[in-house]
Formats: C-alpha cells, sequence, structure tokens
C-alpha cells in the first residue's frame, strides 16, 4: 500500500532488508507535521513537550498548549498536571516541580514558556485523538 500526504515524518531506507527483500523501506513514524507550530521563530512539536514531562517526576502526561499573541508576540504556555502527592503538598515541591520542568522544556525547545501546575483531573480528557494545542491567536 502507498500512501501519500499523511504528514507523518520519516525518512526512505534505500538498502537491502536483512531478510534480503530489496523493497524500499521507512523508518519508524516519529511525529506528524501538521502538529507543528512556530514560536519566536522555533518550529515546535507537541512531542517535544511530552518528552520534557516524561523526564520530571511528579508530573502527569496529561497537558496542553496554549498559543497567545500579545503586543505581537506569539506567546506559549503549558498547562501540565501533576501528582496528588505534589499537588497537596507544600508550595516549595510545587515551585521544584515547576522548576525542573521549566528546565527540561528549555533544554528541548530552546526558548523559554509559560508554565502552569494544575491539579490532577483539570485537563479534559477527549475521546479519540487528545486536543493538545489550543490555538488562540487571531489570524
Amino acid at each position: 500500500m502507498i500512501r501519500y500526504r499523511t504528514r507523518d515524518i520519516t525518512a526512505i531506507l534505500p538498502e537491502r532488508c536483512g531478510c534480503g527483500r530489496t523493497l524500499r523501506r521507512i523508518l519508524r513514524i516519529g511525529r506528524r507535521s501538521d502538529d507543528m507550530f512556530i514560536i519566536r521563530g522555533v518550529n515546535v512539536y507537541p512531542s517535544q513537550v511530552e518528552a520534557a514531562l516524561l523526564n520530571v517526576e511528579g508530573t502527569l502526561p496529561h497537558y496542553q498548549i496554549i498559543l497567545t499573541r500579545e503586543q505581537g508576540l506569539d506567546q506559549m504556555t503549558v498547562e501540565v498536571e501533576v501528582t496528588p502527592e505534589v499537588f497537596s503538598d507544600k508550595v516549595r515541591a510545587l515551585e521544584e516541580v515547576r522548576a525542573r520542568l521549566a528546565h527540561a522544556i528549555e533544554n528541548i525547545l530552546g526558548i523559554r514558556v509559560g508554565l502552569r501546575l494544575v491539579g490532577p483531573h483539570t485537563i479534559q480528557r477527549s475521546e479519540g485523538k487528545a486536543r493538545r494545542v489550543i490555538d488562540k491567536r487571531n489570524g
């Protein structure tokens, strides 16, 4: 089967398969191009934000990216659910998680973003594909 315009990002492997087949193959699909957005000249994929979340203990894999435009500049805020232990604990624990997460996101994306830590089950769940990016920019 041949599928074009799927917006999947991958690469063609021209070399022969180890089993002896000579058909061209593709690498594992890493991400989709239609999920990408640009903030301050940097291409950002939601999967990069998710990778940062997975590196920080105390966060849950539920997040939303909110894009806004303030005074002509695009802004990005990430809302992240934290574990019940972190959310019900002291403010100091929340600030430590926030600092670790801000550092992880900045290392992966190369830009600083706004962060908002929220309690468990705060971010709306959807059936099917989760809506990760909310674009509130005009035009």
